[in-house]
């Protein structure tokens, strides 16, 4: 095999790798998060003729990727599946972020010795899980990497490609809204070499930007009256009760550098990189160097959540990729492929077993008990429940969201004041809510709602606890059923 191939073929060997582990965890090839079940609900009913609706006919801005909700039912409509079909996708922005890398790296250097760039990519384990845990990561990776080639390529004079690049970080932005963060960062770099000149270019690639855009926002303010959708909504509200910007900030950037690390050829290279450069006075590098780190305070401003486990690594994955492709063409002495290999192999072990537990836990908690109250509530029951990806999916139910992410009516009621629940949720808020909705059954972890997990009204009648939980909100979830005071309390819904 040559050269040229083997970053691809050791990537997909990678891949096969985390999928028997999913099987050896969970028994079979599944999502790793809940998130993913929330994407193939929404797609399941665009498909269906539904529109962009979590509860069939109610349309709601549940999501944060339109374009994985739009691909993902594409997927269905030819396969009559979402398992293959998403992670199949997963796996090619992979692929094409290895090719995308390999293109940066020529871009930036003289050498032809391009192919560790190609390798830097292949062996991050981070990207392996995210393509396929049947979310939109590998694919926004892939868009934000395509836009850093354009924007590398065309930078050293005004053109009119400019434009292809702003319809790039449009496509990126309907699969991830963050990417505007680095469009911004993009059109920075330009300002500041260009200046004047680069102007009207700039305020073209922003108009393709908000044409492509402008559809999805126009969605966001029909149904929740602002340019966010739910789901940004829903974790604004706990996010900024429970940390200070500082604070996460400086967490993050730990954290984020903690995850760069995770092979340590690619934070010494990083870290040679920026130290070169540095040197070298040469500041449009450095600028470029810098856009992991600024992207990272920016997005932990803005949402604040580090990425404290593997998982939510995903929210930071194009920067960690970017870190790797600028340190490993940068870098003089780090650019030996046993190096990156051999660093490679502890974070792709440790990652792989992670996957499986994720997709383990996954399986075994909210795709079982979606199955169980599928075959035990009456097929009219109103569930509420606080994770709303795979109970809704396979229990084919009306579902009521505690969390809000696909019913922002109920943010007043949980975060109008400090309470006991997880976030700092006001639980007697949330009853409130459910009361008015008349649910049938709760499904929670009753470590997020410990107040509202033992009011009289509920029943516990079912229960899953995790042995090893590395995913899930709570060792333990449970079903409750509600006993209203009267019959006629049940009929209004």
């Amino acid at each position: 095999m040559s050269k040229r191939w083997q970053p691809y073929f050791a990537f997909l060997c990678l891949c096969g790798i985390y999928l028997l582990m999913e099987k050896f965890r969970a028994g079979q090839i599944s999502f790793v998060a809940d998130d993913a079940w929330i994407f193939a609900q929404f797609a399941r009913n665009l498909a269906n003729g539904f529109g962009f609706s979590y509860n069939p006919g109610e349309p709601v801005p549940g999501f944060s990727s339109a374009l994985w909700v739009v691909l993902s039912a594409i997927g269905y409509k030819l396969t009559g599946q979402f398992v293959l079909p998403m992670k199949l996708t997963g796996i090619l922005a992979g692929l094409g972020t290895i090719a995308v890398g390999l293109q940066i790296a020529r871009q930036l250097q003289t050498t032809d010795e391009d192919e560790i760039v190609g390798w830097a990519v292949a062996l991050s384990p981070l990207l392996v899980t995210a393509s396929l845990s049947g979310m939109e990561t590998s694919l926004w990776v892939f868009l934000v990497m395509l836009g850093f080639w354009w924007h590398i390529r065309f930078l050293a004079q005004p053109s009119p490609q400019w434009l292809l690049e702003g319809f790039i970080w449009g496509m990126a932005t309907l699969t991830r809204p963050e990417s505007l963060a680095f469009f911004a960062l993009s059109a920075l770099h330009k300002l500041l070499m260009h200046r004047q000149r680069s102007l009207l270019l700039l305020v073209g690639m922003t108009f393709l930007v908000a044409l492509l855009v402008s559809p999805w926002v126009a969605f966001n303010f029909k149904h929740t009256g602002t340019p966010f959708p739910a789901t940004y909504l829903a974790k604004a509200e706990p996010s900024h009760i429970r940390f200070g910007a500082l604070f996460t900030i400086s967490i993050g950037i730990v954290l984020f550098t903690f995850w760069l690390a995770i092979n340590p050829a690619a934070f010494v290279a990083f870290v040679e990189a920026v130290k070169r450069k540095w040197n070298e006075r040469d500041w449009h590098s450095v600028f470029l160097l810098a856009v992991p780190f600024m992207f990272t305070a920016i997005r932990l401003f803005a949402h604040r959540f580090p990425p404290m486990s593997v998982y939510f690594t995903r929210y930071y994955l194009p920067a960690l990729v970017l870190a790797s492709v600028f340190g490993s063409v940068w870098s003089k002495r780090w650019r030996k492929l046993p190096l990156w290999v051999i660093g490679a192999i502890p974070g792709v072990l440790w990652v792989a077993n992670e996957h499986g537990w994720m997709v383990q836990n996954t399986t075994h908690m909210q795709v079982h008990i979606g199955k169980w109250l599928a075959q035990n509530t009456p097929s009219n029951a109103v569930i509420a429940t606080n994770d709303i990806g795979a109970i809704a999916f396979f229990s084919e139910r009306r579902i009521v969201d505690t969390c809000g992410l696909v019913m922002p009516e109920i943010l007043p009621f949980a975060y109008n004041r400090q309470g006991t629940g997880i976030f700092g949720t006001n639980e007697e808020g949330v009853w409130e809510f459910l009361k008015r909705r008349k649910v049938d059954y709760i499904v929670i972890f009753p470590n997020w709602y410990p107040r509202l997990s033992r009011r009289p009204e509920l029943k516990p009648i079912y229960r899953v606890k995790l042995a090893h939980n590395v995913i899930c909100g709570g060792d333990e979830m449970v079903v409750y059923q509600v006993k209203w005071e009267s019959e006629g309390d049940e009929a209004g819904r």
